[in-house]
């Protein structure tokens, strides 16, 4: 069975890395990596990390890299090149600290599954929903979930569910709907980006995840801290740790509503994706 590693870029509060850390500790990675992106990081210990595997991204570190760069995507990208050269895994899983993995998925047998010549795996997003009756106050408080549309007409299909609103939704979703992935280990001239992986200006030639005990696809969750219920071990009362409801794979609303329609939206680098 194929290991994996996981590395996401993270700028939140120590509860919330925590839960990050607990989330993919329940996953069997070899190595969970986090790369703080400030100054003022959690104590290693308080967050279930090793101190070598909670990186500050402080002026010290980018002043070995040529400096920092303005936008956070093309830090990401810095750190995500740095966590693949030194990967010792099969896989590298590229994830943001609030995206998930819900349900009873086994990655490694995930990755397993894979065929040989596909060089990356794609988690496809869902995105968790708050329906009449949540606490929008308690963190990962909702309780139910959507998945993008990818129909005819999926940049006007919002204003049918969402009149006057669906100018903030692309294909369904407040969130991106292009999921995360994982790269295999070796590859030459790849850039690791944020959706997906590249060579040149092509993306890897990728497969869509799939759990080959449940026949499901696992979904990688775009979370909010307010995504869950909140539990201990039992599902009931409180923690300090949020534990996920055993549901399959749900997700949360973005931090950041899409303020354009699908077919205005430019799209970043490292944006196409190929699947079967």
């Amino acid at each position: 069975m194929p290991d994996f590693e996981v590395v996401a870029m993270a700028l939140a509060p120590a509860r919330h890395l925590a839960a990050f850390t607990d989330h993919y500790r329940a996953k069997h990675p070899a190595r969970i990596r986090i790369y703080f992106d400030g100054e003022d990081a959690p104590d290693p210990v308080q967050v279930g990390l090793d101190p070598k595997d909670l990186i500050v991204c402080d002026a010290a570190f980018w002043a070995t890299r040529g400096g920092r760069p303005q936008a956070v995507e093309d830090r990401q990208r810095v750190v995500y090149a740095e966590a693949y050269s030194t990967l010792a895994s099969d896989w590298l899983l590229v994830v943001d600290i609030d995206e998930m993995i819900l349900g009873d998925v086994d990655v490694s047998a995930v990755l397993g599954a894979v065929a040989a010549e596909r060089e990356a795996v794609i988690f496809p997003s869902l995105e968790a929903v708050w329906r009449a009756g949540d606490d929008l106050t308690r963190e990962y408080g909702a309780t139910l979930a959507r998945k993008p549309y990818h129909g005819p007409l999926s940049d006007q299909f919002a204003d049918l569910i969402y009149p006057g609103r669906g100018r903030f939704f692309v294909r369904g979703l407040l969130a991106h709907h292009m999921g995360k992935h994982a790269v295999r280990r070796g590859l030459p001239d790849v850039m690791v980006c944020i959706h997906e992986s590249k060579r040149g200006d092509r993306p890897l030639k990728a497969a869509r995840a799939r759990d080959p005990g449940r026949g499901a696809r696992p979904g990688c969750c775009i979370t909010t801290p307010s995504a869950w219920t909140p539990g201990g071990p039992s599902g009931t009362g409180a923690s300090r740790r949020a534990t996920p409801p055993k549901w399959g794979a749900v997700a949360a609303a973005s931090r950041r509503p899409m303020f354009r329609r699908e077919k205005r939206v430019r799209k970043p680098p490292c944006s196409r994706t190929s699947t079967p």
